[in-house]
């Protein structure tokens, strides 16, 4: 990924979007026996999707290129 699609990680607008994503992941993965990650956890392991699919839902696709 390039440089670029890191310049709006600290925006509000990501950081909603991370809630938004996390609550999906949750509805997707809720069930009896399922185990799923706190919030912290699930931004950590899938960082660079979240980047690349915010940067994708803003316009931003070329900055996921390598």
């Amino acid at each position: 990924m390039q440089i670029e699609a890191f310049t709006e990680i600290f925006s509000p607008a990501f950081r909603s979007f991370l809630s938004r994503m996390y609550v999906d992941y949750m509805d997707e993965t809720k069930g009896f026996h399922s185990i799923t990650e706190d919030e912290p956890t699930y931004i950590v392991d899938n960082f660079k999707f979240l980047v690349r699919k915010f940067n994708q839902q803003n316009g931003n696709q070329a900055w996921n290129r390598k």
